[in-house]
This record gives structure tokens, sequence and C-alpha cells, in this order.
């Protein structure tokens, strides 16, 4: 079984914060693939092989890989935000 790797931060094309190997020898998964390809120094430096959008693997249209290890570059989109938020809002709202 693979591990998942959540990397939120180094959000500029000349930072990074993964190393190539691990780029390379994972299963990228990114929320936004023009952001990863302009934004992210780790996707960018590194040459790695973006394998699918977060959106994809949600709605079924490319499969998880839980056998590999799963690398998810996340450059902030304000939708993710909003969604999270729903979530908590609709928990609290469930406890009261």
């Amino acid at each position: 079984m693979g591990c998942a790797v959540s990397a939120v931060g180094a959000s500029r094309p000349d930072w990074r914060e993964l190393d190539d190997v691990l780029m390379k020898s994972s299963v990228l998964v990114v929320d936004s693939r023009e952001a990863a390809l302009t934004e992210s120094g780790d996707v960018i430096l590194s040459g790695a092989e973006i394998f699918a959008e977060l959106g994809e693997i949600l709605k079924g249209t490319k499969p998880a890989v839980p056998e590999k290890t799963t690398v998810f570059k996340s450059l902030g989109m304000a939708v993710e935000d909003t969604v999270a938020a729903k979530f908590v809002f609709d928990a609290w709202s469930a406890g009261k």
C-alpha cells in the first residue's frame, strides 16, 4: 500500500518543498493543471507528469491509486475553501 503526501506550500515557480525523486516516482494529483504548470516550482522544476486534477478523481473520471504513493500538490482554490467551510457549517448546524 502506498502513502499520501499533501503539499500545500511553495506556491511560486521557483520555490520547492518536495524533491525530484518523490515528484517523479509518485502519482501526482493537483487542484488545477493550469495553476500547477505556471505556479508550482515542485511541478515545474521536477518535470513531473500530472496524473489528474482532484476533481477528476472525485468525479471518477480518473482512478485513485491507493497502492502507490500519491502526492497532492495544492496551490489553493477558492472553491476548496468554500466546500470546506460548508462541511464545517453543516456539521456545526447538525449539532445544535
